[in-house]
């Protein structure tokens, strides 16, 4: 089932953040009390709504109570970013994410419910996202808008399976550049064993890592 994130501000940040789930596969929710920056996202996401994310009512009529994360991006409005932020954590939302302009605003984030804070970069949202729907990911480098290198968890399950076992040049296309096993730093060989726990670092385009990395978990 696929999960639903909510992305209230849809400023330069919270419209790449929205756009990038959507591509990714996710449901979007987003909301913005502006219409111009609404109609910016409502061909690219699954619902686009003017409103005012201060409003309990308003919120609760979109299904925030619901989703199973919301990214909050309000950019020079501590107050209102606050007051959306303890409505979420009001409703329950499981995760809540608020970009942050300051130290003063982190802090208080965290104290009225945040789960995490971030900084506002067009890049990092683009790379929140891609975090977001892949939880073995641990990091991710963008080289261009297509390819990137990606620090991958194998999960607690996996099969140990050796490189050549899994093919992965000709299934998925994508090259592994390191495989990190504790304090040892392996350069791979067709012979090298991949194992629960390692840390794979694979270059390769985008969406063709987001299928190799759902082999690891």
């Amino acid at each position: 089932m696929k999960k639903t994130y909510l992305v209230i501000g849809l400023d330069t940040f919270g419209i790449s953040v929205a756009e990038e789930l959507t591509e990714l596969g996710a449901d979007v929710i987003a909301l913005d009390i502006k219409e111009e920056a609404v109609n910016r996202v409502a061909t690219h996401v699954n619902n686009a709504v003017i409103g005012d994310s201060t409003d309990y009512h308003v919120l609760r009529e979109i299904g925030a109570q619901h989703v199973d994360m919301a990214i909050v991006s309000i950019p020079g409005n501590v107050q209102n970013s606050i007051l959306t932020t303890m409505i979420l954590s009001d409703m329950n939302v499981p995760k809540i994410i608020v970009k942050v302009d300051n130290d003063y605003h982190a802090k208080v984030a965290e104290k009225v419910g945040a789960t995490e804070v971030i900084s506002s970069e067009k890049s990092a949202g683009r790379r929140l996202a891609r975090k977001i729907l892949s939880d073995n990911v641990l990091d991710y480098y963008n080289i261009t808008d297509d390819y990137g290198v990606y620090e991958i968890m194998v999960g607690k399950d996996f099969e140990e399976t050796t490189i050549l076992e899994m093919d992965i040049r000709n299934r998925y296309d994508v090259t592994v550049l390191l495989i990190k096993r504790g304090k040892e730093t392996i350069l791979p060989k067709a012979e090298n064993y991949v194992k629960a726990g390692d840390i794979v670092i694979v270059v390769g385009k985008h969406n063709k890592i987001s299928k190799f990395q759902l082999r690891l978990v």
